[in-house]
């Protein structure tokens, strides 16, 4: 009490800024609630492939996915490359290419020649030959509506015709450049070679013929265009959309933009704008493979504002998730419906591009039962609406930006709680003094709002983090000396037991509170999307574990001593710095610094530190029967050293102090970690948090109990006579030496 009186006025900022955050947490909470509708679009390039390995043609596959739900899929432009490949009659070269055969030029009419005697000013230019008119219309319309006259010349013939393109060096594709060596293996020469020109790849328009057959299946296209730098300016993205109004008969319910440019970014990106404006376009921004943030393509962020945001995030299924058939030990397509349900549930995404199901082992060869894919999409469906999602047209959140006032608020919480921190560490008693840190930090927020708005939000966020939850660590560190104080070291573990409970509810509660002070900053559209993304987690995580450590040296002489004072002193850190360390003690630092290394490492999805094929099933049965999964490391591990540094605190076990205690740091951090990733949904993160404290409530009680047992088997040892050695063991063990 004396502690909150002697900060009464900090925690009373905190109060408030706690009061606002929840205010924004509670509109955000029903943001969430209120766009709960996920849809699906299948690649229809591949599912031309999958029917090509089947006993049935893509007419067939796509009448058998209308029938499961799936009435929408994604049709790439055409382009000069696709042409090919499908044997449509067009073949493309570079001219540095077509110049390596010396009698090309008996292989052109002369009507070519003349055009490219009369154009063609260096090797990056293209010569497009088509053999039938069809093709011939299709290719030379295309490069005349889409991209400036002065780029390409269109010769027709009596069948089919030539295009001739004007490239520029900035459109050529080179291959990884190699050494070339003499006999006496000393390099010699760097080769580069061309591997084609960026003009194979330009998107020239849908076909009509794939279009009827997809439309005739009564299934909606999603056209997918892409665009690149260099053939992307106003005059293409209007042939773009004037194609969609031709070939779909009107704008496309979704344009997912994933390629380097968006659609006219060469001039700006105002048509496209308006365009999806007038239309009410959904715009689909597609998550990278590594789960983290968007596919961000030149220009998105401005079409993205001046369409008020109305987006929703596409996950893909990229080829490592196709291969995940009969995989960790399944007999089908489990682990590819568990990583189709996670992005909608746990990161705001409300459109799954879905491609067919591949054979592990085999890199081609497609998953070809329809039956699988039907029950994997019944299941799928199932488990989306236990969590009150329904299937269909994808819902688009409520924009909403947080006010500034309340970002102002929860920065001041953060400075009040670093005052705080500051002045329990060191001994700052003047309130002068406190407040006097108080108001300067409090200046140096607003300025910082004023001069940089958004790197001041994110720095808000990251110290709340940090200092906040140091708070919760000093309440818990000093919980633990007045049960100490209280119950004395001959207490049973009965009555050691409900104060436990309390640390465990009251650090998981004030944990969540912290989570949601912290992620009220955050929660605006731009980071529910994760079109912005906050950083600094690991390190919010190693600060907070790192003070416990601090706050556990700072009370070290206090527990075991006779100090009074509960302040880091100049001479406590004289005395730290020459104290005796031994090994046993630098092989348990080392031990702990190595389950650091890995914990951290094994922190989000850009790691090389890859959970075990046991810990993943048993995320997925827990996934599977529980409303949201509780983290592995929180009720296994944390929650349960929450409990353990009670006991072991109040019975005098200084290394098991220490090490529970440490244990139990992660988490508090863990809690608040679950919230920094702010495209996970808030009522996700309570459920998990919950379900991580009642099973950390069941496994700490249990662990407590066998440690007690324990104690007394070694006491009851040490006690026996003929166990004299097991009792200078057993002593040195719980009281440690004075010098450790």
């Amino acid at each position: 009490m004396t502690f909150l009186r002697e900060n009464k006025l900090l925690f009373g900022v905190i109060g408030i800024a706690l009061a606002a955050g929840l205010a924004v947490c509670g509109i955000r909470w029903n943001i969430e609630a209120g766009a709960k509708t996920v849809d699906y679009v299948y690649d229809y390039n591949e599912m031309v492939d999958l029917a090509t390995q089947s006993d049935h043609d893509i007419s067939w596959w796509l009448s058998e996915f209308k029938d499961m739900g799936l009435t929408k899929t994604g049709l790439q432009e055409e382009t000069l490359l696709s042409l090919a490949e499908e044997n449509r009659g067009v073949e493309a070269e570079m001219l540095c290419d077509v110049e390596k055969d010396a009698a090309w030029r008996d292989e052109y009419p002369q009507a070519v020649l003349d055009v490219i005697d009369r154009e063609s000013t260096d090797d990056y230019d293209v010569i497009i030959k088509i053999d039938n008119d069809e093709m011939y219309d299709f290719v030379s319309r295309a490069f005349t509506e889409r991209f400036d006259s002065d780029r390409s010349v269109c010769i027709p013939q009596e069948t089919g015709g030539y295009v001739f393109v004007n490239g520029q060096v900035s459109d050529t594709l080179y291959r990884e450049s190699y050494k070339i060596n003499e006999a006496d293996d000393d390099g010699f020469k760097n080769i580069v070679d061309v591997a084609g020109s960026k003009i194979m790849y330009i998107n020239l328009g849908l076909l009509p013929e794939k279009v009827k057959m997809v439309e005739d299946a009564g299934i909606t296209v999603v056209p997918r265009t892409l665009a690149y730098e260099g053939w992307n300016d106003t005059k293409f993205v209007k042939d773009v959309t004037e194609q969609y109004e031709v070939q779909l008969g009107g704008a496309p319910q979704y344009m997912i933009l994933a390629s380097d440019v968006v659609p006219g970014y060469d001039d700006d990106t105002e048509f496209l704008s308006n365009y999806i404006n007038e239309n009410n376009v959904i715009i689909g921004v597609v998550e990278n493979n590594n789960q983290r943030q968007n596919i961000d393509p030149d220009g998105l962020d401005k079409v993205i504002e001046a369409c008020d945001y109305n987006v929703v995030r596409v996950f893909s299924v990229w080829n490592y998730i196709q291969y995940r058939y009969e995989y960790y030990g399944y007999d089908g397509f489990q682990e590819i419906e568990n990583s189709l349900f996670r992005p909608v549930i746990e990161r705001n995404v409300r459109l799954v591009y879905f491609k067919p199901m591949k054979e592990k082992d085999n890199d081609h060869a497609y998953i070809t039962d329809a039956d699988e894919y039907r029950e994997m999409f019944e299941g799928l469906n199932s488990r989306f609406a236990s969590h009150g999602f329904t299937v269909g047209d994808a819902s688009v959140m409520k924009v909403f930006f947080v006010p500034l006032a309340v970002r102002i608020l929860v920065a001041l919480a953060a400075v009040a709680a670093a005052v705080i921190c500051f002045c329990t560490v060191f001994p700052v008693k003047s309130r002068k003094w406190r407040y006097g840190l108080f108001g300067a930090g409090a200046i140096c927020v607003l300025g910082a709002f004023v001069v940089a708005p958004n790197l001041a939000t994110l720095i808000t966020a990251l110290a709340v983090s940090i200092f906040v939850a140091c708070l919760i660590v000093i309440w818990f560190v000093r919980y633990a000396v007045e049960c100490r104080d209280e119950l004395g070291q001959d207490a049973p573990v009965g009555r050691i037991l409900p104060r436990s409970i309390i640390a465990l509810i009251v650090t998981t509660v004030s944990g969540l509170a912290t989570a949601f002070l912290m992620t009220s900053a955050l929660s605006s559209t731009n980071f529910m999307l994760e079109l912005d993304i906050f950083r600094g987690v690991k390190f919010a995580q190693v600060a907070v574990i790192l003070f416990f450590m601090l706050m556990f040296f700072v009370y070290y002489s206090y527990l075991w001593g006779d100090k009074k004072i509960t302040t880091l002193t100049a001479g406590e850190v004289r005395s730290l710095l020459r104290a005796k360390i031994e090994v046993w003690v630098i092989g348990l630092l080392g031990v702990m610094a190595v389950v650091g290394y890995i914990y951290l490492a094994r922190t989000g999805n850009e790691t090389d530190v890859e959970a075990s094929s046991l810990e993943l099933l048993m995320r997925n049965f827990l996934e599977n029967y529980l409303y949201a999964r509780p983290r592995t490391k929180e009720f296994l591990a944390a929650f349960p050293c929450v409990m353990l540094f009670i006991y072991t605190m109040v019975k005098g076990y200084r290394v098991l102090s220490f090490v529970s205690g440490t244990a139990a740091a992660i988490g508090f951090t863990s809690v608040i970690n679950t919230f920094m990733h702010i495209r996970s949904p808030l009522e996700l993160g309570v459920a998990r948090t919950g379900f991580s404290l009642l099973f950390g409530l069941v496994i700490g009680l249990v662990c407590l109990l066998i440690l007690d047992r324990a104690a007394k088997l070694v006491t009851g040892m040490a006690k026996d006579p003929g166990n004299r050695d097991g009792a200078e063991s057993a002593a040195a063990g719980e009281g440690g030496s004075a010098d450790a």
